[in-house]
């Protein structure tokens, strides 16, 4: 019976190694999304949207402030839905996703 031997040997990468490629693999996807982003028309400022808040929204984010949670979006929200003015999204989406974790609040 014969055995196979190898003739070839492909030694493993040390620790070091390993984090030195997965670093430099990071690095060069990092500089590809950079590169991507300058190429790109789409306007992040803009993104999303700009709404009015609701009379949930505006009750869930008089709570948040209350109890000093994310007073910012909170002041915000309330001062668009007073105000009747747009506000972004993103403090919306923060309000709702206090709602959301909150069901206990009936808001």
């Amino acid at each position: 019976m014969a055995f196979y031997r190898r003739t070839s040997y492909k030694p493993t990468l040390s620790l070091a190694e390993r984090e030195a490629r997965a670093e430099a693999r990071f690095q060069k996807k990092v500089a590809q999304d950079e590169a991507k982003r300058a190429k790109s028309a789409f306007n992040y400022a803009t993104a999303g949207g700009h709404y009015i808040p609701t009379e949930r929204q505006l009750a869930a984010a008089r709570y948040m402030l209350t109890n000093e949670v994310d007073g910012l979006s909170a002041e915000v929200v309330i001062l668009g839905a007073e105000f009747k003015q747009t506000v972004h999204h993103d403090h919306i989406h923060r309000v709702n996703e206090f709602i959301r974790n909150n069901p206990s609040l009936n808001l």
